[in-house]
């Protein structure tokens, strides 16, 4: 994901695998995550001003994995196209930069859009988020604490095959992860740019690199030894205090990034 979430035009395929698995390490998403999370444009919401949902939430702290239709619903991709035209897609480009008198956004859009595949469009009611948006919604969407989400899918386990499996999920990763990372979304849909999104992002980081941080056990557990067993500290949510989580925000003094020019204090 990384830098190319923030391109303008970005291109899947049906071999396209997108996940934000950084809770299972015990970090959160970064390079901007904060920003772009809170305000993904569903495709089946873009004539409704104002929704969001709880997609953005779900993707964040499950690190889900998505296929290029489910890039496409949820506005992560901008368009759809088949893995044996992206040779030829490549080759239009080239031409078409090298001869166009449009600016090189333009020229590019157009030959994106002649490329991409309306059929995914049709079949966006198979994408996996479509058809569990419902619950994801009701478990995720405006939940202000990691906890609510977890009493919601306890809730409906019983009759959801998604709650059980998201709720094994969220097990996995590390506690203080997933509150920090909720807090940090809720902060970020308040931010007025994407600078002061660094900001704060910065300033997290910054407290997941203190010795003893499940940082250095989920790349432990996950690179290291390769277990897959990491010992998060704490080990749950009621362990993870809402004063442990607010330090992952605290003002670094002399040491802030101030991309945003100092003034953002989230």
């Amino acid at each position: 994901v990384g830098l190319s979430i923030h391109g303008k035009y970005r291109v899947a395929t049906e071999n396209t695998i997108f996940a934000m698995p950084e809770t299972k390490i015990g970090l959160f998403p970064d390079v901007g995550g904060t920003w772009w999370i809170p305000r993904l444009n569903l495709y089946r919401d873009r004539q409704r001003k104002g929704v969001v949902g709880g997609v953005g939430n779900y993707l964040a702290l499950t690190g889900a994995r998505l296929k290029g239709d489910d890039l496409i619903y949820a506005g992560i991709a901008t368009h759809f196209i088949p893995s044996e035209r992206l040779n030829e897609l490549k080759l239009a480009l080239i031409d078409a930069t090298n001869n166009s008198t449009q600016s090189l956004g333009d020229c590019v859009a157009g030959v994106l859009m002649s490329f991409h595949d309306e059929k995914v469009n049709v079949d966006l009611d198979k994408a996996f988020l479509s058809k569990n948006r419902k619950e994801i919604d009701q478990a995720f969407d405006g939940k202000q604490s990691v906890e609510d989400i977890v009493s919601t899918l306890e809730s409906v386990k019983s009759d959801s095959q998604f709650a059980k499996t998201t709720l094994d999920t969220l097990k996995q990763m590390s506690p203080t992860s997933l509150k920090v990372t909720l807090e940090a979304l809720i902060r970020g849909s308040k931010v007025q740019s994407i600078e002061e999104a660094l900001d704060m992002e910065y300033r997290m980081s910054q407290a997941f690199m203190r010795k003893g941080s499940d940082f250095y056990e989920g790349i432990r557990a996950a690179l290291v030894d390769k277990c897959g067993e990491p010992q998060w500290n704490p080990s749950s949510l009621e362990g993870v205090t809402n004063g442990f989580v607010d330090k992952f925000f605290d003002d670094l003094g002399d040491r802030e990034l101030c991309l945003s020019g100092g003034s953002s204090k989230l």
